[in-house]
């Protein structure tokens, strides 16, 4: 319980800085002193940069600048998306580090399951951002989800397919983590890692 009590608390904290972000983003669609100030100065600027003022006088340069658009680095829906591929990448990882017990009668005698070595623990960072991928969707998009619009609607099923992803590698982790024998819990597991990534395709 403590390892799931700690993946839903490191979550929640994601959660809560997707959403901080989500908040600035609309922060910075509210209008502020600084533009009704610009806004009164509308008419100098156009003056200034009035074609003909500025053949008449060439040394005058144009008082405004135009400045392509730049996407901020750190928004919520970003962060919803570096999640979602940092919850794609732990999970090859863990299943690369996946150790293969032998087994047989020529094997012998075969050491305790390790459940905190590298793939144990790696399997709880996909876990983690799993959830915490879930969380961060929810806050950026939760008006994208419309049950009228059916479940062949993209939107639509980029919900139900990520969240059916992260609810079943929790599930596989959830059910290895106190095991000190083998459990079949790989399936499951792979299963959720394709259903994300199909989640993520869909919307790409």
């Amino acid at each position: 319980m403590k390892g799931i009590k700690s993946i839903c608390i490191a979550a929640l904290c994601m959660a809560i800085l997707s959403g901080t972000a989500a908040a600035q983003d609309q922060a910075a669609d509210l209008p502020s002193l600084s533009s009704e100030y610009i806004k009164d100065k509308e008419s100098f600027r156009l003056a200034a940069n009035d074609t003909n003022i500025l053949k008449e006088k060439p040394e005058a340069a144009a008082a405004t600048k135009q400045t392509e658009y730049e996407s901020p680095l750190f928004t919520g829906n970003k962060m919803h998306q570096y999640l979602g591929i940092a919850t794609v990448a732990a999970a090859a990882g863990t299943f690369l580090t996946h150790f293969h017990p032998c087994e047989g009668p020529n094997c012998g005698a075969q050491p305790p399951r390790k459940t905190n070595g590298l793939h144990a623990n790696m399997g709880r960072a996909t876990a983690l951002l799993a959830l915490a991928t879930v969380a961060s969707g929810v806050i950026s998009h939760w008006d994208d989800f419309h049950a009228e619009d059916g479940f062949t609607d993209p939107d639509n099923m980029h919900v139900m397919l990520g969240v059916t992803g992260a609810a079943l590698m929790a599930y596989a982790i959830n059910k290895s983590a106190r095991s000190s024998s083998p459990t079949s819990h790989a399936a499951v597991a792979e299963l959720g890692a394709i259903t994300m990534v199909t989640a993520i395709k869909l919307t790409w």
